[in-house]
């Protein structure tokens, strides 16, 4: 199955060809030169960029040749299509370039915020284990020596212990498959992918989610707006990349039917909930000063800000959350150990 270029990829393919447009250079040209260049990098990133060199010489359209080859998002084809359209490409290329920058830093953001407490927790079980396999015995043949048995909760995670050392294998197996895991989760590409899906769908804060939501909307409308687009092109684009939050998109067709009653882009938009407050207020100055595309893009900057401070201070609530939860479940293993200990040792003194 086909990949296509990831974000990254992306990133270098759209900076490089606004360079090559802006230098004089043609389309394909262009392409031949970054072809040489991708001789170091992953076969299917050298596939495209064939594919790509095989296309252009054929017809010299570039959007038609990138989707042939397969590796670029429908948005980027559609961005590419009315940038050759309008004469306006070297332009497109730098602000997609500039969008997968900060999609690319945004989901850095999401995946620290979820792999942190997962190595944290993976931490907290290793520990247990030991205690469990390794400490708990040692305390049991106190116990026996003096004549009596561990109860409760330490009972308990003793016998699991003695299970666990007695069917190793079964632990090895489980261990190997998880490190398998981790590692087809972030060593693979189709495994970021996945973990990249997976990271967005964890993020509990919904906030949080309709500020990268519409980060995104305002990014792709500005982009499009600045290519020469109406509205209506512009709202199809924008879609293309919301299309995974359906709270989103059921606000774009509440904004889209306001502004088919009449309603003008700023006003449909704070009506519809998508802009609220001094973003709202920012898009119906910039709309009578025909500046509407870079205030969206000032507001998806902002709203890429706002949301990577909010991930990064949840992973530092984690943090102590997790040492904490770690503390209290051992010291409650040595407690449920220790204290009827000491009481059988007072009772013996």
């Amino acid at each position: 199955m086909r990949q296509g270029f990831t974000n990254s990829e992306l990133i270098i393919f759209c900076e490089q060809m606004g360079m090559v447009l802006k230098s004089g250079l043609s389309a394909f040209e262009g392409i031949l030169l970054m072809k040489e260049d991708a001789g170091n990098q992953r076969a299917e990133v050298s596939r495209i960029y064939e594919k790509l060199a095989e296309e252009l010489e054929q017809t010299g359209i570039l959007y038609d040749a990138m989707e042939e080859s397969g590796g670029f998002p429908d948005y980027v084809i559609h961005m590419v299509r009315i940038g050759e359209q309008t004469g306006n490409l070297d332009e497109v290329m730098d602000s997609l370039a500039a969008y997968y920058e900060r999609e690319e830093g945004m989901l850095q953001d999401i995946r620290t915020a979820v792999s942190y407490p997962l190595v944290m927790l993976f931490m907290m079980l290793a520990i247990l284990l030991v205690m469990m396999i390794k400490v708990l015995p040692v305390f049991s043949q106190v116990y026996e020596q003096m004549g009596s048995r561990m109860s409760g909760p330490a009972a308990g995670l003793l016998t699991a212990g003695l299970w666990m050392k007695s069917n190793w294998g079964v632990l090895i197996g489980a261990a190997v498959l998880i490190l398998g895991g981790a590692w087809w989760l972030f060593r693979t590409e189709a495994g970021q992918k996945c973990f990249s899906k997976m990271s967005q769908k964890l993020m509990t804060s919904r906030r949080i989610m309709e500020m990268i939501s519409g980060a995104r909307f305002a990014s792709g409308i500005s982009m499009a707006l600045r290519s020469g687009m109406d509205y209506d092109g512009a709202f199809s684009l924008a879609g293309l990349l919301v299309e995974k939050d359906e709270r989103m998109k059921e606000k774009m067709i509440r904004c889209k039917k306001s502004m088919e009653e009449g309603e003008n882009f700023s006003g449909a938009l704070a009506d519809a909930g998508i802009m609220t407050g001094l973003n709202a207020r920012m898009l119906y100055i910039a709309e009578r000063t025909g500046e509407m595309d870079q205030a969206l893009a000032k507001i998806a900057a902002q709203m890429d800000e706002e949301a990577s401070a909010r991930i990064q201070n949840m992973v530092l609530a984690v943090e102590p959350a997790l040492v904490v939860l770690l503390s209290v479940l051992v010291g409650g293993i040595l407690l449920s150990v220790m204290v009827p200990l000491m009481g059988i040792l007072s009772s013996i003194g």
